[in-house]
């Protein structure tokens, strides 16, 4: 079984996400997004939860904080959300729809 982990490194490794609160938001105005990743801490959580669902975006909150998610998706910095625009070659959209 592939774990949440993995799905989230290998699709910022593997497929196309747009990082950090403007590109999230402009992915979801645009409808190029097809789900949303949001750190436990992000500030502007319930804003792009809200914006996500009134487009019918799905949400993933990571339950780490954004440092976490940052280290998780193999980067060296923190990333409070993202936008998978194009999931490539991972698995995170199937395990997402699994949860639900």
């Amino acid at each position: 079984m592939v774990d949440i982990q993995k799905a989230l490194k290998d699709v910022v490794k593997k497929g196309t996400v747009h990082i950090g609160e403007k590109r999230t938001k402009a992915a979801i105005t645009n409808d190029t997004a097809k789900l949303i990743v949001i750190a436990k801490n992000c500030a502007y959580a319930n804003d792009l939860i809200t914006h996500a669902t009134e487009k019918k975006i799905p949400t993933y909150t990571y339950l780490g904080s954004s440092v976490e998610l940052g280290t998780t998706c193999g980067k060296g910095y923190a990333v409070s959300s993202f936008a998978v625009i194009n999931e490539g070659d991972s698995s995170i959209m199937h395990l997402i729809s699994k949860r639900t």
